[in-house]
């Protein structure tokens, strides 16, 4: 995951898959990238910024030039886009432009255009508009309209936040405007602007009285982009999920993570499917993986629960007991009843050991839990150290590992892989690739610190179907570039990814915005994941690191012993 964070609204991004309008509504000046201890000013961060190319030409201020930005991302038809290549098809543009950013003087508050700003920038030139645009404008003009009438009401009395909770919606609506990437391909501006609209309709007297109601909305409105990574998180939630809960919270998160480690996914007809095991968790352990149905949970149906009710009752005091009644994945439907202990679930992000088989060679095992600046620090001296003690081969265990940031996965199969080596690309159409990550030419920005790579010796990489996302990452990359070998089951297979952008509030979003590709522009999504070389159905059984209590491990074991020794 990436948290961005920005004073003003956020830089185009270009289109989606599904068109070739670029969906930016507003631009940006400047904005920060954090992904934990990676910090990297961005203010040109993307070719074709438009912020860049009007600083010179319109000295209005951010938040006005920002709205009416709309007319010049939505006339760029190919990216990266810029309002100089724009401006430059109508030699009268530029002038009307400007003309349209002063009347904004005594409009009604608002993040969006007004209703005459709007249709003053579609009277310019209609033939700089694709299709697309033209709809996405004519609704942003409805909507505009609709605003315009929302004077009275919102300086009624008993809505004097009314305004502010427009504003926050508003600002939402934007970010997924600029930045969502919709992999399935159906996400279009101009729907976008119905359900802005719809939005405040549904609302009674067309106003948002509290932030209870916008949160509501807020979260309605994500709900219907129909993308299930992506959603509106309330403060609290956004704390938690960027890793900065208040004082207050800490004790709270503490109880939250004493239990099982199961990760509760979607409901089914007589119970809800288990989405992961907690990697070195007491499910695990158990042997639960992901598709196992709960139907009992000390001896109480669950089927009419909801997933938070479910998640409750798996919780209690540190080490007692919790009883699971579970109808297994496999072919035998038999349910069974499962006792685990409840045990804090907190753990560091590596574990690590070094194994063998007798006469054989001494491996470094590297179980990652998940990515982080911290985990990737960890590998470094791993790597180090078994070469120092002269660990002829490497096991990544990466069974359970739900991912992480993006970034330190990056990082990571750095360190393996020769200089020039393809890690991945970021795309957000099949013409216009986002970033290319290649090993040993990283961002000295993002990466300030690169050791290059540390080892050439044989890696396996162990996969089970929840290994998933920033780990996807690190497998397709040392997969993709023939530096390592999968022992395992089919990996969960998803390929997108997602930022974290803050609202004004302290509120924010969780935002699919791309999808990324291995070396050989492998599509994880579009595939259902990584397939293994090598078929094993294994799982970890806690502590014990060996051969005798893990197949999978036994089979990378023997795998690294048939190759010639570095």
């Amino acid at each position: 995951m990436i948290t961005r964070g920005c004073r003003v609204p956020l830089p185009s991004r270009g289109p989606s898959d599904a068109h070739t309008t670029p969906k930016a509504l507003y631009h940006v000046a400047h904005c920060s990238v954090v992904s934990k201890s990676r910090t990297t000013t961005t203010k040109n961060w993307r070719r074709g910024s438009v912020a860049n190319s009007l600083e010179s030409g319109l000295q209005e201020s951010l938040a006005r030039v920002a709205a009416v930005s709309l007319a010049v991302v939505l006339a760029c038809t190919s990216p990266p886009c810029s309002a100089a290549s724009v401006l430059g098809r109508s030699p009268t543009f530029s002038a009307d432009y400007a003309a349209v950013v002063r009347k904004r003087e005594g409009r009604s508050k608002s993040n969006l255009p007004s209703s005459r700003e709007a249709e003053a920038l579609l009277e310019i030139n209609e033939d700089l508009f694709t299709t697309e645009a033209l709809e996405g404008m004519s609704r942003i003009v409805h909507y505009a309209k609709f605003v315009e009438g929302l004077k009275d009401p919102e300086e009624a009395p008993g809505c004097e936040h009314c305004t502010d909770n427009r504003l926050l919606l508003e600002h939402a609506w934007q970010v997924v405007a600029n930045e969502f990437y919709d992999p399935a391909g159906r996400f279009s501006q101009a729907k976008w602007a119905d359900q802005l609209l719809r939005t405040f309709k549904g609302a009674p007297g067309g106003v948002l009285r509290n932030r209870h109601e916008t949160y509501k909305a807020a979260e309605e409105m994500m709900a219907s982009l129909g993308d299930r990574y992506s959603q509106f998180l309330p403060p609290s939630q956004y704390r938690r999920a960027i890793r900065h809960p208040q004082p207050a919270e800490r004790e709270y998160l503490a109880a939250q993570s004493t239990g099982t480690g199961v990760h509760v996914g979607g409901h089914v007809e007589g119970g809800w499917l288990v989405d992961a095991a907690m990697a070195e968790s007491p499910a695990e352990e158990a042997g639960i993986v992901r598709g196992d149905c709960i139907i009992e949970i000390n001896g109480y149906p669950v089927d009419g629960l909801n997933a938070h009710e479910v998640s409750e009752l798996q919780r209690g005091p540190l080490g007692s007991t919790v009883a699971l009644t579970i109808a297994p994945l496999d072919s035998d439907p038999t349910p069974r009843t499962i006792y685990l202990e409840r045990r804090p679930l907190p753990q560091p992000p590596l574990k690590q050991a070094l194994i063998g088989l007798p006469d054989g060679p001494t491996i470094c095992y590297l179980r990652l839990h998940y990515f982080s600046s911290e985990g990737t620090r960890a590998v470094t001296d791993a790597i180090n150290m078994a070469e120092y003690w002269g660990a002829e081969g490497f096991i990544i265990d990466l069974r359970n590992n739900p991912g992480g940031v993006f970034e330190e996965a990056i990082a990571i199969a750095n360190l393996m892989l020769e200089g020039g080596q393809e890690i991945a690309q970021t795309v957000r159409t099949a013409t216009f690739v986002d970033n290319t990550w290649k090993a040993g030419s990283l961002s000295r920005e993002v990466f300030p610190t690169q050791p290059g790579q540390l080892t050439k010796k044989p890696v396996v990489i162990l996969t089970n179907s929840s290994t998933a996302s920033a780990s996807e990452v690190l497998a397709g990359a040392l997969h993709g570039n023939h530096r390592a070998e999968i022992v395992g089951e089919q990996t969960f297979g998803k390929g997108v990814v997602q930022y974290y952008f803050p609202m004004t509030d302290g509120s924010g979003i969780k935002l699919t915005i791309a999808k990324y590709l291995t070396p050989g522009h492998f599509d994880i999504t579009q595939s259902g994941g990584l397939k293994p070389d090598h078929a094993c159905s294994d799982f970890p059984h806690g502590d014990r690191v060996t051969p005798e209590n893990d197949s999978c491990i036994l089979n990378a074991l023997q795998l690294i012993g048939q190759k010639p020794s570095q």
